[in-house]
């Protein structure tokens, strides 16, 4: 930030800034604090057990790999945005449950479902597609009224 006074920096970091860099700053400063942050970030992962890297998880065909972010339909390799491969990951990890709405947006987006907040159905819609799923005679993701999506088991 251009802001360099101590009220600004304090501020900043009282909203929830981890760290405060005014303008100018050195390249090299900038680098030293992102690799303190990263040093910090893994440190936790690993107290918290999340170096374990997942197992892969797989319906059927389709075989998706939380570690590397990927996921196959037999042998094709599937093209998803981040958001749709973790509405995936989240309905895979629920495999013959329902997930509501309110779930799914909370897995994917990290915030708070609005019930005219239609953009989760889109999303489906987008990934039943690049799965080549038939919302009429679905395969994979099953829609359940008023209430979510659900992974059907293969």
């Amino acid at each position: 930030t251009g802001r360099g006074d101590e009220a600004d920096r304090v501020v900043g970091l009282e909203i929830g800034a981890d760290d405060y860099l005014p303008k100018t700053f050195s390249t090299r400063e900038l680098l030293a604090r992102l690799r303190a942050v990263m040093r910090r970030t893994q440190s936790n992962d690993r107290a918290k057990g999340g170096s374990e890297i997942e197992a892969d998880l797989t319906n059927g065909d389709l075989v998706i790999s939380p570690g590397s972010r990927t996921a196959a339909l037999g042998d094709d390799s599937l093209k998803l945005t981040s958001l749709e491969f973790d509405l995936l990951l989240s309905l895979m990890r629920a495999r013959g449950r329902v997930r509501s709405r309110e779930q799914i947006l909370d897995d994917v987006a990290g915030r708070d479902y609005d019930v005219f907040d239609r953009s989760i159905d889109v999303h489906v819609s987008a990934l039943r597609q690049k799965l080549g799923d038939d919302p009429k005679a679905p395969t994979f993701i099953q829609t359940v009224r008023s209430v979510g999506y659900m992974m059907i088991k293969q």
